[in-house]
């Protein structure tokens, strides 16, 4: 930690040090409106040399005030320039002696021509804070050319990653995942291994949205993450390429091209990832305090695994007439893993002087084999009107989720123990139409509604099929009792209604939005044909008020409902009795969650720094609780049950400051304070009945960026984050840091680039752990694995850019599932409107 700090220090403080010789000479003006007197904010300053040569361009602060330097003493002229005024001039003339000079205001009129596309050559913006979201753009940080899309999420405010690799938004596993505004139901339950296969270089923005309005829908308790991919300006043909490689052996890389021909425009992007680490170790406790066949077990040993993915995909679109266009794109990734576990498990009961006797042992051998993908496609028309922004679309969209999954698991009973080997094979998929209408209408300036319908129909297939080992015959003989066939049908109507009030410097937004979802499933227990049902319907109200405060501040008020439904591994009653120490099965009967969000937010932007604070309350009264029901052998059963309550208070905090052009550094930090209450299992008086729990406590993160560039060609970037233990009702996670840096080389016009990174280069290892308590009950879990890595990339571009591929302004976007690859685990994932 003390080397990180010192790096950190000396990375902040050089910058500052060594620009004293780095355009010394400074000019300032101000851009003031003609009529009103008052600033103009944003405008775009183009300054020129004596021969009219542009030397520099800058944007202005939010009131009018700009700022520049240059090497030398000359004289020259500033081009001011911003929409819906006309183009302004001032002289300078800079003296040997005079190291500011003050060119006082430049004044600005209205007028109703139309300008054209102006490109300020400035360094990007690492972090951009909005109204309704943060935006973080890996563009402007050089490690995006050596990282995969995982990684890059370490590094976005509000977001963490796991020791195991599960994304958190404020701290909740209760979020969806869009790319490009849509939904992939691949993200649902893979999102990690999509991500991990997604190189950072193919990702425009990562947007944080903690507070969708009613447009979106409403499922997502912690918020939306939409991950925009880059659609690179096109004319012609144009494009780049990437290569990188890290010291486990991982390798990757991404190809880009974009082109046009005619009113047909198109852009493909394919990326291939291997991701290799060394083996961690893992370490688990239970201890169920009424057994008797065993109290406690013990399990230790070790795990690898290793990964390999394919990502492709593509827009295109066709402008009809300049009221009229089709668009679409599609969306594929598939890959496959392979992972071995070999753990040892102890089982104990205690002897009459409460010293633990060893009663079974046995070693558990797991290989495993998966493959998984999704292809997602989609249509859009859309009808634009001479009204400004009214609009008229109608959408189809289709997904396709297929994925398989083998595992071998050898036993060998080592004390009391009989040994065994079993298969299991999965296949499933999951089939997805959707169809959708928006409309949006701005009947004057100040007043705006917006109305949508959305269809959904979805079907989910499962097959899982069990085998045990015959030592005799030398084969693999079908277990009919575990066999386990799943289909279900999801049928969902959503509808939504917003309004839009601008009054001067005060605007009011409210909405309401309405969604019916009805599940039909069946399986098959131990050669018994069962099914199910469940149906639940939600109207979800949203209502803000924000205020402006000046051309650069704004204040807001919010309020939303947000849901978290049930996904398919919630509701299925099929009792899993594979691991005979934790037997586990859903519960048909759950209700949808629902959260009431209050947010009161203040922020500021400007050039050269930014200021974002929020004061929130989740507050969840029905909260759907993982139930423990512990067995008098000593196992225990898991189910799930709407029992909790889960009420969270916080305030975040974001800054950012570039006292240089070159030079840029951001913090963040998230500070809550949560109060959970719900059911337990309790032993008393000879009788196991529910007991009430209650607990509260605080949780905290902060971290921070630093972006430098020197020596015109060179990039030096590092970060770094803490996370304090998380408190739930029962469980507990130990606190975690992180720090990266890296170093970037820019050649041939800054065409072609050479990044050097190191994550986490003064710690080798990683420790996650997690506990348990409750009244019968007591887990503890702890995962062990190297995370320092050092990664060397290099990316080339190509080809001319120009006019980039149109896309409709509305899409399809679901996010209606609160999904996870097993039962009671979420990956995050989803989606939105």
């Amino acid at each position: 930690m003390n080397k990180l700090l010192l790096v950190t220090f000396l990375s902040v403080l050089f910058p500052f040090l060594a620009s004293a010789d780095l355009g010394s000479y400074i000019v300032v003006g101000k851009a003031i409106d003609s009529t009103s007197k008052k600033g103009v904010p944003f405008v775009t300053v183009t300054v020129q040399d004596g021969h009219n040569k542009v030397i520099k361009r800058v944007a202005s602060d939010g009131d009018g005030t700009f700022e520049f330097t240059v090497k030398e003493p000359t004289a020259g002229q500033v081009i001011v320039s911003a929409i819906g005024y006309g183009t302004s001039k001032a002289n300078f003339s800079i003296k040997a002696n005079t190291k500011k000079t003050n060119i006082g205001n430049v004044l600005m009129s209205e007028t109703l021509a139309q300008i054209g596309q102006v490109v300020v050559q400035a360094q990007r913006q690492l972090i951009k804070v909005e109204p309704d979201k943060i935006s973080y753009n890996p563009e402007a940080d050089p490690e995006a050319q050596t990282i995969n899309a995982l990684d890059m999420m370490r590094k976005v405010p509000l977001l963490t990653v796991d020791g195991d690799d599960n994304i958190k938004l404020k701290g909740a596993g209760n979020y969806k995942i869009l790319i490009n505004g849509k939904e992939s139901p691949l993200m649902n339950n893979n999102a990690k291994d999509v991500l991990k296969g997604m190189p950072a270089s193919s990702i425009k923005n990562i947007e944080v949205i903690t507070n969708p309005s009613s447009k979106y829908s409403a499922e997502g308790v912690g918020g939306i993450i939409n991950i925009v991919t880059n659609k690179t300006n096109i004319s012609g043909f144009s494009g780049n390429a990437s290569l990188r490689v890290d010291h486990f052996g991982s390798v990757g890389g991404n190809i880009y091209t974009t082109a046009k021909v005619g009113k047909l425009a198109f852009s493909l992007n394919y990326g291939y990832g291997q991701w290799k680490r060394p083996k961690g170790t893992q370490y688990s406790s239970i201890e169920n305090l009424l057994g008797t066949e065993f109290k406690s077990s013990i399990a230790e040993g070790a795990s690898k695994n290793n990964s390999n993915n394919h990502f492709a995909s593509g827009e295109l679109s066709y402008e009809i007439d300049s009221l009229n266009l089709i668009s679409g794109s599609f969306m594929g990734f598939f890959g496959s893993n392979t992972g071995n576990n070999d753990l040892l498990t102890s089982m104990y009961l205690p002897d009459n002087n409460s010293v633990n006797q060893l009663v079974t042992q046995y070693r558990n051998i797991n290989k495993s084999k998966g493959t998984y993908g999704s292809m997602s496609g989609n249509i859009d028309y859309q009808r634009s009107y001479k009204k400004p922004d009214k609009l008229l679309t109608f959408s189809y969209k289709l997904d396709v989720n297929p994925t398989s999954s083998k595992y071998d698991r050898e036993i060998v009973g080592i004390k009391n123990y009989l040994p065994s080997k079993n298969r299991s094979e999965n296949t499933a998929g999951t089939y997805e139409n959707t169809f959708q209408a928006d409309f949006v209408n701005p009947i004057t300036p100040k007043h705006q509604y917006e109305v949508g319908v959305k269809y959904i129909l979805r079907t989910n297939p499962s097959n899982i099929d069990y085998y045990n080992y015959n030592e005799q015959s030398n084969s693999w003989i079908p277990d009919n009792s575990r066999n386990n066939d799943l289909d279900y049908t999801q049928n969902i109507v959503a509808a939504y209604v917003g309004y839009l009030l601008k009054l001067n410097q005060t605007s009011f937004k409210v909405g309401a939005r309405l969604e019916d979802c009805y599940t039909d499933g069946s399986y098959n227990q131990k050669g018994k044909d069962m099914s199910f049902t469940n149906s639940l319907t939600d109207v979800v109200p949203y209502a803000t008020i924000s205020y402006n405060m000046g051309d650069a501040s704004s204040l807001k008020l919010s309020y939303t409902q947000r849901l978290q439904r049930p996904s398919i591994w919630y509701l299925n009653p099929y009792i899993d009795d594979v691991n005979p120490i934790m037997i586990s099965y859903g519960n048909p009967n759950l209700k949808t969650e629902k959260v009431n969000s209050f947010d009161l937010g203040y922020n500021f932007f400007a050039s050269k720094y930014s200021f974002d604070i929020s004061m929130y309350a989740r507050l969840n009264n029905n909260a759907i609780q993982t139930v423990y029901k512990p067995q008098s052998s000593g196992a225990y059963e898991k189910t799930f049950d709407n029992l909790g309550k889960n009420n969270q208070y916080g305030l975040s905090l974001y800054g950012s400051v570039n006292p240089l052009p070159t030079f840029s550094i951001s913090a963040y930090g998230d500070v809550e304070y949560g109060m959970f209450d719900g059911y337990t299992q309790d032993f008393t008086n000879g009788v196991l009945a529910p007991k009430f729990v209650e607990k509260e406590g605080w949780n905290y993160n902060f971290g921070g960026n630093l972006r430098w560039t020197f020596l015109k060609s060179f990039t030096l970037s590092s970060y770094g984050g803490y996370h304090s233990k998380r408190i739930e009702l029962f469980e507990k996670t130990q606190p975690f840091s992180y720090h990266g840096i890296s170093l970037r080389k820019d050649f041939m016009n800054k065409k072609m680039a050479l990044t050097i990174s190191a994550n986490n280069p003064f710690k080798k290892m990683q420790v996650w752990e997690t506990s348990s308590v409750s009244p019968t009950l007591v887990t503890y879990n702890r995962n062990e694995s190297e995370m320092r890595t050092f990664r060397l990339s290099v990316t080339y571009r190509f080809g001319k850019m120009g006019q980039t591929v149109k896309k409709a302004a509305r899409s399809i976007n679901n996010d209606d599932v609160k999904g996870g690859g097993n039962k009671g685990g979420t990956t995050g994932g989803g989606g939105g409107n």
